[in-house]
């Protein structure tokens, strides 16, 4: 069965929110500030697109000439549109517009527009790495270095490492990060459409992903912090294959860490099964042990949830009404006739989203574990009766998933946890993990595309 996609990416409007919230952070870090430019020329983008040095400028690129003029049209008129307050009420729309005209792959010949967009790219990261630009202009100069295409229509591959860079800066604040965050994942989501390996994504996404990946957790990053973290997890095993030793180390850490929302855990479960090798330093069973009690973690924090406010509700009086999930929620979760199962009422008072939520973890952590198709996860590094036991762990795990999905209530989660505590009791001692080598991924990738190995 496919493992439908969960809550990263979030929907649109929650990224937007995020952003939104971590740019009054910045806001609140930072003295008055100042542009970082010269006032601007213009007291709107719609002026600039209407003027004479714009359209000079739209006229020289499609011919494929790209100069001094052109270059100080976009550092000193457009790009500082991003800080112009008559914009404000529409800059995402008018942010997507100064991409079209400034940097059109389907009418820019394709020398110029590579120019054109390193410089773009490079005034632009100057302006989110600066303190005193204001915040919003920071966090929409970052989503533009994003969004900006090549001629073949994919994510422009000159925004890689600057997008990676600022995304694993600690240093920078959390708004400016998440925007870069949501730049990358275009380019890690058209490597993973195209369905090969890209050798630069994985040279220059690799280190910056892991370092996110591996930073301790901070009260002070709240939920940007924990967004960042989960986003890192989902890119990595496409960016890439293998994890190193400090890679793995970090990945189980992090399943391990208690203090995590638990989705963070499951997640780093997951990149963990879908990179770890025989040369990652790993205790393989350790890790399926800690999988299957992550599982039965969160099913019991969601049933005791739903216990205590289903007694209240007795106690008071009031009526039983299903609690929506709390925390980060599936946005990728089918409903309804969707690829996971169709939509059933439910009668007890818990959210089916609760359930659909749980239905996910369990089918993450399946895989992590054990693929369906024997393929990959980390009963590949276990020897006979260890793996054996890991791949019945799975199946209890891809099956009490599924029934979580056809049966949306407290009833069949009880059962689900019951069963998966069944496993812990049932499991003797740990046999070792083997040097039995992993089973080879489906695609080989590219050589030199290894990011984690020698010299990296």
């Amino acid at each position: 069965m496919k493992t439908p996609r969960h809550p990263m990416p979030l929907p649109h409007r929650r990224v937007v929110m995020l952003l939104a919230y971590a740019a009054v952070g910045i806001a609140v870090t930072t003295s008055a500030p100042t542009f970082a430019q010269d006032e601007p020329q213009f007291s709107t983008w719609a002026k600039v697109e209407g003027s004479d040095d714009a359209k000079k400028y739209v006229d020289q690129i499609r011919k494929g000439e790209f100069d001094a003029g052109s270059k100080a049209f976009l550092e000193r008129i457009a790009l500082p549109q991003l800080a112009v307050e008559g914009n404000r009420r529409q800059i995402e729309r008018i942010r997507r517009r100064m991409r079209d005209v400034l940097l059109n792959e389907k009418t820019t010949e394709a020398a110029a527009l590579d120019k054109a967009a390193k410089t773009a790219a490079d005034w632009l990261v100057a302006q989110a790495r600066n303190p005193q630009a204001e915040p919003v202009a920071r966090v929409n100069a970052m989503l533009l270095v994003g969004e900006i295409r090549g001629k073949d229509g994919r994510p422009w591959n000159g925004a890689i490492g600057p997008l990676a860079t600022v995304m694993g800066d600690a240093a920078l604040p959390a708004g400016v990060r998440v925007a870069a965050a949501a730049g990358l994942a275009k380019h890690v989501d058209a490597a993973k459409a195209a369905g090969t390996p890209d050798p630069g994504l994985a040279e220059m996404a690799a280190k910056p992903l892991i370092t996110v990946i591996g930073s301790p957790a901070s009260a002070a990053d709240g939920v940007a912090g924990d967004w960042l973290v989960s986003r890192a997890l989902d890119m990595l095993p496409t960016v890439a294959a293998k994890s190193t030793p400090e890679a793995a180390a970090a990945l189980m850490a992090i399943l391990a860490d208690g203090g995590r929302p638990i989705d963070v855990r499951v997640r780093a479960a997951a990149a963990l099964g879908a990179t770890a090798t025989t040369t990652s330093n790993i205790d393989a069973g350790d890790a399926v042990a800690k999988i299957r009690s992550l599982a039965a973690e969160g099913l019991k924090a969601d049933i005791t949830s739903a216990t205590e406010r289903a007694l209240t509700a007795r106690i008071s009086g009031q009526p039983m009404m299903p609690m929506a999930a709390p925390g980060l929620m599936p946005s990728g979760f089918p409903g309804a006739g969707g690829e996971f199962g169709a939509g059933v009422p439910v009668d007890d008072p818990i959210d089916s989203l609760v359930v659909r939520r749980d239905a996910w973890r369990l089918m993450k952590l399946a895989t992590a574990v054990a693929t369906a198709d024997g393929t990959a996860g980390l009963a590949l590094l276990l020897a006979d009766d260890s793996a054996a036991r890991a791949k019945s762990i799975a199946k209890t795990l891809q099956e009490s998933a599924i029934s979580l999905d056809q049966s949306l209530d407290a009833a069949a989660m009880k059962q689900a946890l019951a069963a998966i505590e069944r496993l812990g009791q049932a499991a003797g001692p740990r046999a070792p993990a083997t040097a039995k080598p992993a089973a080879a991924p489906a695609t080989a990738p590219a050589t030199g595309s290894d990011p984690f190995g020698a010299g990296n």
